[in-house]
């Protein structure tokens, strides 16, 4: 097995009735991974915010965060340690 590695990934909504259920999706399909998970709705923007921490093998971190930044509406930003 690769070596686990910590992440976070930020992942900001411009259009959530458009994105969420395939961001949930995806979501769902790493949950194995996913250690922590916050929404937060940001009314005055319009925007919704999500915070996901995960520990997994950097392949799986790597291949969420580019399934995410093919989705629309999204932007991504990915740190691992």
């Amino acid at each position: 097995m690769s070596e686990l590695k910590l992440a976070e990934i930020a992942i900001v909504i411009s259009h959530r009735e458009k994105s969420a259920a395939a961001v949930n999706d995806l979501l769902t399909r790493y949950g194995d991974f996913i250690i922590a998970r916050m929404g937060v709705p940001h009314r005055s923007r319009k925007m919704f915010i999500i915070s996901v921490v995960m520990e997994a093998p950097e392949e799986q971190i790597t291949q969420l965060s580019e399934e995410l930044k093919k989705l629309e509406n999204l932007q991504i930003k990915t740190i691992m340690i």
